[in-house]
């Protein structure tokens, strides 16, 4: 049971990792981050001038420092959901072995409570009453 929802977790991990790059990409692409901001001031500051199509090495570098950052951003997130879902997995199967138990500790008393009664019964006939 456990393999199995260790399994289920690790595809939902590799489905979401897939997911959030792909629309990372997009976002990314589309927008400049702090560190590509800053790279482009620098190209600036040191008389780069970057045409409509071209970007400075400092903004470039910017860039790259951007995308490694969400990718971090993303393998963290991607752990933590994961780690989310073993939780999940793990309350839920704690929740089964409790109800296991309990059902046991009904059959118990149960039990008990009958062979109790059998007794009292015994004790009864023994006294003569």
């Amino acid at each position: 049971m456990r393999s199995e929802h260790l399994e289920m977790i690790r595809r939902a991990v590799h489905s979401y990792a897939a997911l959030v790059a792909v629309f990372g990409f997009a976002v990314l692409t589309g927008c400049d981050g702090p560190h590509e901001k800053s790279g482009k001031q620098a190209d600036q500051a040191a008389g780069e001038k970057p045409g409509l199509f071209r970007e400075g090495p400092q903004q470039r570098l910017g860039r790259l420092a951007d995308r490694a950052d969400h990718a971090q951003m993303r393998v963290i997130d991607a752990r933590a959901d994961a780690l989310k879902d073993q939780a999940k997995t793990v309350r839920a199967s704690g929740d089964s072995q409790a109800d296991a138990l309990e059902r046991q500790a009904a059959e118990v008393r149960a039990q008990a409570k009958t062979t109790g009664k059998a007794l009292d019964n015994q004790a009864d006939e023994v006294r003569g009453n």
